[in-house]
């Protein structure tokens, strides 16, 4: 099993009336590559919520389908500001500023 002092994001798959299922998906270093399993877990499986949990720090993020139609059209848009904010969430931050980022710079 992977270390979670080099695997420190865990991604799971979010159904909205079960909650999270507790078999992950992907452990990966970085939040923008945890965000980057959601996008190729929802190509592939098609699956519209997951959530993104940071072991070290204990926090939790929930990409429900508009949050992952965000993230997609960010990505597709604006790769500069995609990688800003994902590199500044892995540093700090929480569910209410990728919420605010995304509401302002990825509008739907």
């Amino acid at each position: 099993m992977p270390s979670p002092l080099v695997n420190r994001y865990v991604v799971y798959v979010h159904f909205q009336d079960l909650g999270a299922v507790r078999k992950p998906i992907a452990r990966d270093p970085s939040f923008l590559v945890a965000v980057e399993s959601c996008i190729s877990a929802y190509r592939t499986t098609g699956h519209l919520g997951y959530v993104i949990e940071d072991q070290r720090r204990h926090r939790e993020f929930l990409l429900d389908r508009e949050g992952l139609l965000r993230v997609l059209y960010l990505r597709t848009h604006d790769e500069s500001r995609y990688f800003q904010i994902l590199n500044r969430l892995d540093r700090a931050g929480d569910q209410q500023e990728l919420e605010a980022f995304l509401a302002a710079h990825a509008a739907l």
